[in-house]
């Protein structure tokens, strides 16, 4: 929900923090379908099966990068 939303500024200074590194990024027009905001409502998912997130949005970040960092080669194109 809006409590737990991040802006693509906001991952970025996350990463940056999480990989001690600047990370180099650019502003470009919009393109055509890209949505200026998304943000799920989980309270379906509270009311039918009782799910609530038990992870911090900074912990999820870390732990995605983690993982996507530990499995590089699935991220590999191989058709080259």
């Amino acid at each position: 929900g809006l409590e737990n939303s991040l802006s693509v500024l906001e991952l970025i200074k996350l990463l940056e923090e999480f990989l001690s590194r600047k990370i180099n990024y650019t502003f470009a027009d919009w393109r055509p379908g890209d949505q200026r905001v998304f943000i799920c409502d989980i309270k379906k998912a509270k009311q039918d099966l009782g799910w609530e997130p038990n992870v911090s949005v900074k912990e999820g970040v870390h732990k995605l990068l983690t993982w996507v960092l530990d499995n590089k080669s699935l991220f590999i194109d191989t058709q080259k």
